[in-house]
């Protein structure tokens, strides 16, 4: 899959097993209208740790995105509310490129790194440095919000400083509304956050490539922010962006709470 801002959907094009989780979800991709992939995300909660299982895949488009499937899961540890991941595995396997990464982490910060194959052309890099590797979320984790006052604009106020093992970037955040939204086997119908999000490069990219300073001067990005039931977190189910071909838009269409 070419990368074109897939650092957006990282956020929410994910998929799992539906047995035994505590929430699952399943989406679809569109772009310009037509459908080219599906995921879904599956999660698990505890009083003091949570894990979340994924895969997903797209079909080709054009030149923009390729065959591609892929598996992501992360475990952690929950704290005064807050998700503190511990290790992050992610496979992909694409037209374009295969590979793997795997992170271990504590409190934030990055302890190890696996890539492979590693990545290219490091020259035309920003380095990564060890203080880009703390106060860090993984991208999947980051797809689970702590959201102690519900639905609230406080809740859709944040910056996510993300690490998926290649490049350091932030997501920045911000209110734009609540609505109703609902999904289309009917399980989930209700008020839902409206997020603007911005993307921020922050070390290693390439920052002389096209489709990252075009993601970067992007202002069409939105995050729709939904309950998980009675508990304090929110996930997403819709996220959108107007990409120079067309909308692509991450649409779920199916959710299900176990408990």
């Amino acid at each position: 899959m070419r990368p074109i801002y897939l650092s957006l959907f990282a956020l929410t094009l994910t998929a799992g097993q539906a047995a035994a989780a505590d929430l699952y979800m399943k989406y679809k991709l569109f772009a310009v209208g037509l459908p080219i992939g599906s995921g879904v995300l599956s999660v698990d909660f505890n009083d003091t740790s949570y894990s979340i299982d994924a895969s997903g895949g797209t079909a080709a488009f054009g030149k923009l995105v390729s065959d591609g499937k892929g598996s992501v899961n992360v475990r952690g540890g929950i704290s005064k509310g807050e998700l503190e991941p511990e290790s992050f595995a992610l496979n992909v396997i694409s037209e374009d490129e295969n590979g793997s990464i795997s992170m271990q982490m504590r409190k934030g910060a990055v302890s190890k790194v696996a890539v492979n194959p590693p990545q290219d052309k490091m020259n035309q890099r920003i380095k990564v440095t060890a203080a880009h590797l703390k106060n860090v979320l993984d991208p999947l984790t980051a797809a689970v919000f702590p959201a102690p006052n519900g639905l609230s604009k406080e809740s859709c106020n944040r910056s996510l400083e993300l690490f998926d093992g290649k490049e350091r970037y932030n997501v920045h955040l911000s209110y734009k509304t609540k609505r109703q939204a609902r999904t289309s086997d009917g399980r989930f119908k209700g008020d839902v956050l409206v997020c603007r999000a911005r993307y921020e490069p922050v070390a290693g990219h390439r920052p002389k490539r096209k489709t990252i300073q075009q993601l970067a001067k992007n202002k069409s990005m939105e995050v729709w922010l939904a309950p998980v039931g009675n508990k304090p977190f929110l996930v997403p189910l819709r996220a959108s962006i107007t990409a120079p071909f067309g909308p692509l838009v991450v649409q779920a269409e199916k959710y299900k709470l176990s408990k």
